[in-house]
């Protein structure tokens, strides 16, 4: 569904500052970042941003409580966004429409190229909608998962405005 692969992949790539996925309007722009506090462990390899945190990178932007980066800079393995819920937002090229995402976790797996959003995770384009309790994004494989009966994860739900 073209929905979910532009929002994920939108997200998850953007945010991550990877040049290769970055949308072209965005990927020269700096990342900025906002919070109540800050932590890097350089030990640990662990960054944590929390309280009210505002990730910005061109037309993205991305709202959550608390943002947890695991491994050194350039080389990370791992990123947490945690909220009520975490959002996000970004204009893709062309004339799409805005993309939008929310859910209470965001998990992306850098080395699998892999974006996880869990508890109650939705995402908007235009009138379409596609909500699920977990949704999983495969971008080596272009893959898309919703939903998993193994976790007892809530049924999908997807709502397709009709193409103009």
């Amino acid at each position: 569904m073209k929905l979910t692969k532009l929002g994920i992949i939108f997200f998850a790539l953007s945010v991550f500052a990877s040049p290769a996925w970055s949308l072209s309007s965005d990927k020269n722009k700096p990342v900025e970042v906002e919070a109540d506090s800050f932590n890097l462990d350089d030990a640990k390899k662990i960054t944590v941003y929390s309280g009210n945190v505002i990730i910005t990178q061109g037309s993205m932007e991305i709202m959550a409580n608390k943002v947890t980066i695991y491994g050194a800079r350039g080389a990370t393995d791992k990123v947490v966004a945690t909220g009520h819920p975490v959002k996000f937002k970004q204009q893709p090229d062309g004339n799409q429409q805005l993309i939008r995402g929310e859910a209470k976790r965001f998990e992306y797996l850098v080395s699998k190229d892999t974006l996880i959003l869990i508890n109650q995770a939705t995402l908007w384009q235009g009138g379409s909608t596609f909500a699920s309790d977990r949704i999983v994004y495969d971008s080596k494989r272009s893959i898309v998962k919703a939903g998993d009966k193994k976790s007892g994860s809530k049924r999908v739900k997807i709502t397709l405005q009709p193409t103009q």
